[in-house]
């Protein structure tokens, strides 16, 4: 009896209904268009007149401009916090409050300060990196 006894030869076949790869062909995803492409387009007409105006925009008109795009953030927000589940609220506002603890944190510290905390830590490491000398003695 030889090893080779149950080796199986031939080409590979696979399970199930055959791809038929030629006649489905390959087929690319349309890309969705941006909704808040309409709302900066809005805000810039609102910002730069067309009309060739003077070009001069009272503060009334800009107080609402940005009472308008802050609203319709807050609604976009609002649409996003929606899909989330109560668990996925809490890590966002939990990342968000470590992530403001860090930013917080670096902003005290100078360049200086920065290599000084840095060359300690290097200091302080073992020197894992070193050939450990091996031989008889």
């Amino acid at each position: 009896m030889s090893a080779y006894d149950n080796v199986v030869g031939g080409k590979l076949k696979l399970k199930g209904k055959a791809l038929d790869v030629k006649a489905a062909g390959i087929k690319k995803k349309k890309k969705k268009e941006k909704k808040d492409y309409v709302q900066i387009s809005q805000v810039t007409e609102n910002e730069f007149p067309i009309d060739g105006g003077s070009g001069s925009v009272d503060d009334s008109t800009k107080e609402e401009s940005r009472d308008a795009t802050k609203s319709a953030g807050e609604e976009n927000a609002g649409r996003w916090d929606d899909h989330l589940t109560p668990a996925e609220r809490r890590y966002i506002e939990q990342r968000e409050r470590i992530d403001m603890h860090k930013m917080a944190k670096t902003a005290n510290k100078s360049h200086r300060d920065r290599i000084e905390d840095f060359n300690q830590y290097l200091a302080n490491m073992s020197e894992h990196y070193d050939i450990p000398k091996v031989g008889p003695g």
